[in-house]
C-alpha cells in the first residue's frame, strides 16, 4: 500500500556564492577572481547539464526520497577532469552538490503537506552509511525509482550527484525530522555542512625545529589536514593551515584509494593540486622553493599515480622516489604506508646522523612508527585509524580554537584550545577524558561506562563521549601500542639502548605522557624519555629548505630503512587484544 510522486524540477539552479564557499574560496583571497570567473563561464554549460528529479514514495510506515541531479551533470565533470581541467570539473561538482542539497530542501517542504494530509510526523531520517548499510541504497530505489538512476554492484548510486534516504513515519506530528543534520553526520567536510566552524587550527603547524637561514614554503598534506608556513631567513613569517577537502571521500587513506581506483582519482587529484595551491597562495608563497611531505597515499593522488596497488596486498606504490619539479620538491617515502612524511620527520629528528638508537611515532590518522640510527632503521604503520584527530568520535574536531583539549574530572577543570567555548574534543581531549574516566571508576578496564551512565559521559554541555567513542579509541591506542611493542621487540634493542622516543603528528605536542601512559597507549617504561616532535613532516620540510644537501640525507635515511607489515607479524592479534584494555 502506498502511493509515489515523480517530479522533474527545473527551476533549480546553483548558487555562486555557495559553491565557492563550499570549495574554501572567500572573497579575500588571491584566487577567489579567477575561480569566481571559471564559474561565469561554465554556467551556461551547467545550467544544460543539469536534470533534477525525484521521486517520493511513501507507505504506512516509511517516506523514501530518491534525488538526482542527473547523469549529464556528472559526465560533464568527468570529461573536465579527464582532459586535466580540475578547477572546472571541481566548481561543476560543487554546482551538482549545490542543486541537490536545494532540491533536498524543497523535498522537505513537499514532506510537511504529505505529513499534514497523513496527520504523521517524521521522527527520523536514514541516510546510508551513517544511519543504514549502503546496501539499503537499493531498497529505497526499488520503491522510489528515478530513471536513469542504478545502484552499482558497491551499492553506490549511480549517477554520483544522487542521493536517496528513508523517513521514518510517526503518530506524533510535532515530530519533523526530515531534514538531514550536519550536526551528527560524521562527513565533517560536507559541502551542505551548516555547522563547519570557521575558527583557526592551533597545533597542526608547530614542530620541534628552529632553523637558523632558510626561505621558501614548508608544505605537510596530511590525511585530516593540509598545513603551510612561509619562512623567511629563517623566521616564520606565515602560517595556514586547514582540512584535508578530501576527507569527503573518507577520513582514512584506504576510504579515497578505494574511491581512486573506482574512477574518481582525478577528482581526487584536483582537489588536492587545488587545495595546495591554495595553501602556497594563502601563506605568500606565489612562486617561491617549496618542499612538500606527505604520506604515500597523499603523494600519488597529489601526482595522479595509479593507486591500484597501494589498495590490495602486497601494497605497492607506483613511486616512493623524491620529486623535484620547477621549484616544487617532495620528500620520498619508504613503503606503500611509511611515507615522506615520516622520512622528513626522522630527517628533522636526525635519524640520517645519530649513533643513538630512538623511537619514532607519529599518532596521526596513520599510526606510523620507527626505530634506529644512521645505520639501521626499521618502520611499520598500522591503522590506527582518525580518533587521534577527532574523527569517528561523536563531538571530536580537529585542533581548533574551542577544541576540549585537557580534562580533569576530579578539580572539574575542563581547557579548550584558545580558551574558547567548547565546541567538540580533539585528540589530546579524548586521550585526557578517558584516562580521567578510567581513573575515577566511570568506565572498568574492559572500557564499559558503569550503569548509571548508559548515554556516556557529557564533558561539557552538548558534547558527550560516548560508548562508541570509547570503543574507537580503543582500537586506536590498542594498534599503536601493539605496534610499539612488536617494533621494539623486531630490532632487538635493550630498553636501555633507546635514548629518545619522539612523539610527532598535530596532537603530540599537547599530549599528556602520564595520561597517555595511564590508557595504555605508551609505553610507560619510558616516561622519562618522550619527546614531544610536533608536526615533524612539516619540521622536516623546514630543515630542507635550509639544507642544500637535504635531499641526499632523505635518500640515506631511505637507503637504510627497512618496512615490515605489522599486522602479518606473529603475535599481533594477541598484544591487540592486550593493550584494548585500560
Amino acid at each position: 500500500m502506498g502511493f509515489a510522486e515523480k517530479d522533474k524540477l527545473l527551476n533549480i539552479l546553483p548558487d555562486k556564492d555557495r559553491v565557492l564557499k563550499a570549495m574554501g574560496c572567500k572573497k579575500n583571497e588571491i584566487f577567489y577572481k579567477s575561480v569566481s570567473e571559471e564559474f561565469d563561464a561554465l554556467f551556461e554549460h551547467i545550467k544544460a547539464a543539469l536534470s533534477v528529479k525525484r521521486t517520493v514514495f511513501v507507505d504506512e510506515s516509511h517516506i523514501y526520497v530518491t534525488l538526482t541531479a542527473g547523469a549529464e551533470i556528472s559526465r560533464l565533470s568527468e570529461e573536465l577532469f579527464a582532459k586535466g581541467e580540475g578547477l572546472a570539473g571541481l566548481i561543476v561538482n560543487g554546482c551538482a552538490d549545490d542543486v541537490l542539497f536545494a532540491a533536498d530542501e524543497m523535498t522537505a517542504v513537499r514532506v510537511k503537506y504529505i505529513c499534514a494530509e497523513a496527520g504523521k510526523g517524521i521522527k527520523e531520517r536514514r541516510e546510508a552509511p551513517a544511519d543504514m548499510p549502503l546496501a539499503q541504497q537499493a531498497v529505497i530505489l526499488d520503491k522510489a525509482p528515478v530513471e536513469g538512476v542504478t545502484v552499482t554492484e558497491g551499492f553506490m548510486l549511480s549517477p554520483v550527484k544522487s542521493m536517496a534516504y528513508e523517513l521514518v513515519l510517526s503518530d506524533d506530528r510535532k515530530l519533523f525530522k526530515a531534514q538531514h543534520d550536519c550536526a551528527s553526520c560524521p562527513n565533517m567536510t560536507c559541502p551542505r555542512r551548516s555547522v563547519i566552524s570557521d575558527r583557526d587550527f592551533e597545533i597542526v603547524s608547530d614542530f620541534e625545529y628552529i632553523p637558523s637561514d632558510a626561505d621558501g614554503v614548508a608544505v605537510d598534506i596530511g590525511t585530516t589536514t593540509v598545513a603551510a608556513v612561509r619562512l623567511e631567513k629563517g623566521r616564520i613569517a606565515a602560517a595556514y593551515s586547514e582540512i584535508n577537502n578530501q576527507r569527503r571521500f573518507g577520513a582514512d587513506v584506504l576510504s579515497r584509494i578505494d574511491a581512486a581506483v573506482r574512477g574518481r582519482g582525478a577528482e581526487l587529484q584536483s582537489i588536492a593540486q587545488y587545495q595546495l595551491n591554495k595553501c602556497i597562495n594563502a601563506v605568500g608563497g606565489g612562486n617561491m622553493r617549496t618542499i612538500i611531505a606527505a604520506n604515500t597515499t597523499m603523494v600519488s593522488l597529489l601526482m595522479g599515480y595509479d593507486c591500484s596497488g597501494l589498495g590490495s596486498y602486497p601494497f605497492t606504490a607506483q613511486s616512493l622516489e623524491s620529486i623535484h619539479c620547477k621549484n616544487i620538491s617532495i620528500a620520498g617515502g619508504i613503503s606503500a604506508f611509511v611515507g615522506g612524511d615520516i622520512t622528513s620527520g626522522l630527517y628533522m629528528c636526525g635519524f640520517d646522523k645519530s649513533e643513538d638508537v630512538s623511537l619514532f611515532v607519529d599518532l596521526g590518522t596513520n599510526g606510523e612508527m620507527a626505530i634506529g640510527n644512521r645505520h639501521r632503521i626499521l618502520c611499520t604503520s598500522t591503522a590506527a585509524g582518525p580518533a587521534f584527530e577527532g574523527g569517528r568520535i561523536s563531538c571530536g574536531t580537529g585542533s581548533v580554537e574551542g577544541a576540549v583539549c585537557a580534562v580533569s574530572i576530579k578539580e572539574n577543570r575542563l581547557e579548550t584550545i584558545g580558551g574558547k567555548t567548547p565546541c567538540g574534543i580533539c585528540g589530546t581531549g579524548i586521550v585526557e577524558l578517558a584516562a580521567e574516566l578510567a581513573e575515577n571508576g566511570y568506565i572498568d578496564k574492559t572500557g564499559l561506562f558503569r550503569d548509571d551512565f548508559p548515554n556516556g559521559y557529557e564533558a561539557a554541555p552538548g558534547i558527550v563521549f560516548t560508548q562508541k567513542d570509547v570503543r574507537e579509541l580503543q582500537t586506536a591506542k590498542a594498534a599503536v601500542r601493539a605496534g610499539i611493542e612488536i617494533l621494539l621487540d623486531e630490532y632487538g634493542a635493550d630498553e636501555d639502548e633507546i635514548k629518545c622516543v619522539y612523539i610527532a603528528g598535530g596532537f603530540g605536542k599537547r599530549l599528556n605522557i602520564a595520561k597517555a601512559c595511564r590508557i595504555g597507549l605508551l609505553p610507560d617504561r619510558f616516561r622519562d624519555r618522550y619527546k614531544a616532535a610536533g608536526n615533524s613532516s612539516l619540521g622536516g620540510c623546514v630543515k630542507l629548505l635550509e639544507n642544500k644537501d637535504g635531499f641526499e640525507c632523505i635518500d640515506k635515511i631511505r637507503a637504510v630503512s627497512e618496512d615490515f607489515p605489522l599486522a602479518e607479524k606473529e603475535g599481533f592479534t594477541e598484544m591487540f587484544i592486550k593493550y584494548m584494555e585500560f
